[in-house]
């Protein structure tokens, strides 16, 4: 039953930008659903955001306070969406916030997303949560969940992605990510480029937000014995963390989270133990995510330029002996791009297709331009068929990774019957 009901919403399609957050507001007020009387961080970036949304949110847990999490999109389960004290939503409670909202969904003509947001508002006001982490589902200025005021705004990584809909400039993206900003409320913003921290700073100004640029100076990670600690300031207090996320790009990612946690307790009382604690704990689902040990495999869900430059960076600069890369991408994104810079990673590629309508079909990876060259690339229908083939030519020392795209991790966790 939960299938079909979950099928429905997804039938609505993705996002409604075109019409600004009327048709949310509009289902949440035929519901009498306030979200005002939520206590939010709200969080937008192209890349990072769900790591970011992760650590803060199990970080306020471990601090004792009860923690709704929505994020997106998900791998093998939608409830994965939606958490409390990052424990899933479950199906009968999801059947039953769908049908609580279809009338209004019908009404307005809302969304996939607009209902997802409308959905975990209310399970979070009907749970009591303390707090609420709400990431941005598709840029920030029309996101659905742009509806909300948050105790911290946070905007990580920007680089390209969704251009269609966000705009083909760093610049035009950034705006859009800013969009977020509400009056009063302070922001942390982790940038890379100077134009990118110009439209931070003007959209601040604008807002009479206090704006908090991360910096790497305040952390320090350090490397020893195959162990990474972090060692930071909260509170005045200077606190020790093991980190055992893996990937270079999750230093940018506790950076960024931390700093929000450090405006957060502000207003929110935080113990710096706990949260020190909390961090040596974190687990994010796709995130160099360690699968097995024999064969040593993980996935990652880089997706973007950016994303697979961050995986390029980790796989390159490590000691395995050979890497097999599993790979499916989406065709309404640039592919021609980052096939091409896919087509520069040193590793044995085995391309593949998920079972979904947005899929890249192998048979167009077959002729495109870069990979053609590629001697290391092989196709697969399916993604157990690619991870199969890894598998047959793997050897100790080397190391299996599946990236790419949600679709592909999600479809190659199901059909190798993998749950975590």
């Amino acid at each position: 039953m939960i299938r079909e009901e979950i099928q429905y919403l997804f039938d609505r399609g993705m996002f409604g930008m075109k019409m600004g957050l009327k048709n949310i507001l509009d289902l949440l007020a035929y519901t009498k659903t306030d979200h005002r009387e939520l206590v939010t961080v709200h969080i937008a970036g192209t890349n990072g955001k769900g790591s970011v949304s992760n650590i803060i949110s199990q970080a306020m847990t471990a601090n004792g306070y009860k923690t709704g999490l929505f994020t997106s999109p998900h791998i093998q389960r939608f409830n994965e969406r939606i958490k409390i004290d990052n424990i899933e939503i479950s199906d009968e409670e999801l059947s039953e916030y769908i049908q609580y909202f279809k009338e209004g969904i019908e009404k307005f003509n809302c969304t996939f997303f607009e209902a997802n947001t409308a959905i975990a508002l209310k399970y979070f006001i009907d749970k009591k949560v303390d707090i609420a982490v709400i990431e941005t589902g598709l840029g920030g200025r029309l996101d659905a969940t742009n509806i909300i005021t948050p105790v911290v705004s946070v905007i990580t990584g920007i680089d390209f992605d969704h251009q269609k809909q966000l705009g083909d400039s760093i610049v035009q993206i950034a705006r859009e990510k800013a969009g977020i900003f509400k009056n009063g409320v302070p922001v942390v913003a982790n940038y890379r480029r100077e134009s990118v921290r110009k439209v931070l700073r003007s959209y601040a100004k604008k807002n009479s937000s206090e704006l908090h640029l991360v910096k790497k100076k305040k952390f320090k990670f350090i490397s020893s014995n195959g162990e990474k600690k972090l060692n930071f300031y909260m509170n005045g207090e200077k606190r020790s963390s093991i980190i055992k996320l893996k990937g270079k790009y999750q230093e940018d990612n506790l950076r960024t989270a931390l700093t929000a946690l450090k405006i957060i307790s502000k207003k929110i009382n935080l113990d710096p133990a706990k949260t020190a604690q909390a961090l040596s704990g974190i687990k994010v689902k796709g995130r160099m995510e360690l699968m097995s040990e024999d064969p040593l495999f993980m996935i990652d869900a880089a997706h973007n330029i950016e994303g697979l430059t961050f995986l390029k960076h980790d796989l390159e600069n490590s000691d395995y002996r050979t890497v097999h890369l599993i790979l499916g991408m989406v065709r309404d994104k640039d592919y021609e791009k980052a096939l091409k810079f896919i087509s520069q990673i040193k590793a044995k590629k085995y391309f593949t297709q998920a079972e979904n309508k947005r899929m890249l079909d192998i048979e167009t990876m077959k002729k495109d331009k870069y990979l053609i060259k590629d001697r290391t690339a092989a196709y697969f229908i399916k993604p157990c068929e690619a991870y199969a083939e890894a598998e047959k030519n793997y050897m100790k020392g080397d190391l299996i990774v599946a990236a790419g795209s949600h679709f592909i991790l999600g479809d190659l966790l199901d059909q190798l019957k993998i749950k975590k």
